[in-house]
């Protein structure tokens, strides 16, 4: 039998700061395109048009939860605590992956209703057709499994292939203004090609062949990740609302002003998700650890951790007008002021990280689903009220207001639910 390695054993030999080297070398580049890219559709198809294709990114990333389903916490825990079986793992994979063809199916009719539907007076509908390229590339990605096996180096591989193929399509076909409808079927193909290299890689390294399962096995799978997939819905719904909810009100020149502020932020942000995602399969395995353990995870990985955000959100408060100036091509003062509210959101979620990850990983999924959900109508709420009477303004105070109670409130219900893990008090040992 295979003696799982302790926690601080992980540390030690590298196997977390490896993950989080290999995935950090991807969101270099992930940070590294919205610089290129976002300045270059601005001068190209204009802040209208930006404005336009941001609102159908927003749309899209419900489609995304939609087919996720939380996958990436559910079946990356699972496929973590049981990779030494290829039987379980496989078994794991044929599930999922049928689960996810489910659900895009669905989500294809949900986007063709849609559309069908559709005011054609202001925005052409082919955009969102053509944007739904992104929800079959990251369906048919099994980035959970390799998550979930730690095989990082992969990831970063084909990622990072497959975003400089959809830079490269879009720097050759979109060329002029009415181009905008195909900005995120380009970002969608090279997705696409990175999910059919995944396939070959699967079958090469693991001898993992997709089989399709019965819908017994998909029912199964739908119940155990529904609480994350509320939890993540209600993420989705105060971070990419704002967009929508502000075009409610305002002109889609401001529209395209916040969506330029908020690519700055975002750029941020994505380490964020890579660094949850390399240190969550470790946190899994310490569920039986003593709080002596935990201590030193939180003071060795997650306060220098979020120190490195804190500068980098000071950096770009300091240089948001080079920043304004490089993005739209122009100082716009409006542009200038967003990237400056929203700066520090980042580090607000970076503060957050330690007692989500431990809430998911010691099973009080319903109260972090419910935590989330009184987040998303706090925002909701807020949104609707501070866009109307402040436009982009009030919609960047929305994020800030409910970032700050999400991260408070995750923090109090940690403290409360398991108060032996207590990453404030002296409890527990």
């Amino acid at each position: 039998m295979n003696k799982k390695r302790p926690f601080g054993n992980d540390l030690i030999s590298g196997r977390i700061l490896k993950n989080l080297a290999s995935l950090g070398s991807l969101q270099i580049l992930n940070f590294l395109i919205p610089m290129v890219l976002s300045p270059y559709l601005v001068r190209v198809i204009g802040l209208e048009n930006f404005g336009r294709v941001a609102v159908a990114q927003a749309i899209i990333s419900y489609l995304n939860i939609i087919t996720d389903f939380g996958f990436y916490i559910t079946a990356t825990k699972e496929i973590s605590q049981n990779r030494e079986n290829k039987k379980v793992v496989g078994a794991i994979y044929n599930e999922v992956l049928t689960t996810k063809i489910y659900l895009l199916v669905l989500t294809f009719l949900f986007l063709s209703g849609f559309v069908a539907l559709f005011d054609e007076t202001d925005t052409n509908p082919l955009l969102y057709i053509f944007s739904f390229t992104m929800v079959i590339g990251q369906a048919l990605f099994p980035i959970w499994l390799f998550h979930g096996l730690e095989d990082m180096k992969y990831i970063t591989l084909v990622n990072s292939a497959s975003k400089v193929v959809s830079l490269l399509l879009i720097f050759f076909f979109v060329t002029e203004t009415t181009d905008y409808i195909y900005v995120n079927f380009f970002l969608g193909v090279g997705t696409i090609l990175a999910a059919i290299a995944s396939f070959y890689f699967v079958k090469s390294k693991y001898g993992l062949v997709y089989k399709p399962v019965a819908i017994t096995q998909v029912r199964h799978h739908l119940k155990e990740g529904k609480d994350i997939f509320v939890s993540n819905f209600a993420v989705n719904l105060y971070t990419n609302s704002n967009i929508l909810i502000l075009g409610l009100f305002a002109p889609v020149q401001i529209v395209g002003y916040y969506s330029v502020a908020e690519k700055v932020m975002n750029a941020v942000r994505q380490l964020l998700g890579v660094y949850f995602q390399a240190i969550y399969p470790s946190m899994c395995n310490l569920v039986s650890k003593t709080k002596k353990e935990l201590i030193e995870v939180t003071l060795r990985v997650h306060l220098p951790f979020s120190l490195g955000i804190m500068f980098l959100c000071s950096g770009i408060n300091f240089f948001s007008e080079e920043l304004t100036q490089y993005f739209s091509g122009t100082y716009t003062q409006e542009i200038n002021y967003l990237i400056r509210l929203l700066s520090f959101v980042p580090f607000i979620v970076a503060l957050n990280i330690p007692s989500n990850q431990l809430l998911l990983i010691y099973g009080y999924k319903e109260t972090y689903r419910t935590t989330l959900l009184l987040g998303s109508l706090l925002n909701l709420l807020l949104n609707f009220v501070l866009s109307y009477f402040y436009l982009a303004q009030g919609t960047g105070i929305t994020v800030i207001l409910t970032e700050v109670f999400i991260t408070v409130s995750l923090l109090t219900v940690l403290e409360k639910k398991n108060p032996v893990y207590s990453l404030l008090f002296k409890k527990g040992t």
